[in-house]
């Protein structure tokens, strides 16, 4: 069994020890043991960290990752994801807008931006 220290983990991975320690008191990973006064870890650890970063990118708490994480019969539910995958289909889409208007007004040849109709436009399409 490959094992890593804390220090080890944090220097691999780019988390700090006080947020391993929070993850591991949270519940969401595991310390297997100790080696001196720091915390061993699985070498499997990475694997469970790179899910849990990229659960954090797609917008979930930390409590819906552990509660992922926990339930090994049905890890996955595909409603709340299906879910969380509609929400970011959103954010793109006024993220898109976004871009565009700042696009838009870093070339707007108006002086004042409020009689420019094209910027009227995009802003009345804003919800």
């Amino acid at each position: 069994m490959q094992e890593i220290t804390i220090s080890q983990l944090a220097k691999h991975t780019g988390l700090s020890s006080s947020t391993l320690r929070y993850y591991e008191n949270q519940g969401l990973i595991q310390a297997i043991g100790h080696h001196g006064l720091q915390r061993v870890f699985h070498h499997t650890v990475f694997m469970q960290l790179k899910l849990i970063g990229f659960a954090k990118k797609a917008g979930f708490n930390l409590q819906e990752i552990k509660i992922m994480l926990q339930n090994k019969q049905n890890p996955i539910n595909k409603e709340k994801l299906a879910s969380k995958a509609d929400e970011i289909d959103q954010m793109i889409v006024e993220l898109d807008i976004l871009g565009r208007t700042l696009r838009h007004v870093a070339n707007c040849p108006h002086d004042n931006l409020i009689d420019c109709e094209k910027f009227q436009a995009i802003l009345n399409s804003i919800k």
